[in-house]
């Protein structure tokens, strides 16, 4: 088995989130409240959204988000390759 480049997995599991948080946002302004309830309440059986989706949310809460999830999981994909490295 190879070694992981810790910082580079950290690097591509951060962007690989902002990708997927973007996306959401991306979703969430295209579909609308009602169309975006019903989506959300199709992936999470037994769950009503109505009550708690926003959809109006600004573009700096937006950058933000994006930001705390790369760091977040940029440090989860470090550590998973930290992890890796010392099984061997």
């Amino acid at each position: 088995m190879e070694k992981l480049n810790q910082k580079k997995f950290a690097i591509a599991s951060g962007l690989t989130s902002v990708v997927i948080y973007l996306g959401c946002f991306l979703i969430m302004t295209v579909l609308g409240k009602d169309s975006l309830v019903k989506l959300s309440n199709l992936l999470f059986h037994g769950m009503d959204f109505s009550n708690i989706i926003r959809v109006n949310i600004p573009i700096g809460e937006t950058l933000l988000g994006a930001v705390t999830s790369f760091i977040f999981w940029g440090i989860i994909g470090y550590l998973l390759a930290l992890i890796y490295n010392k099984m061997k």
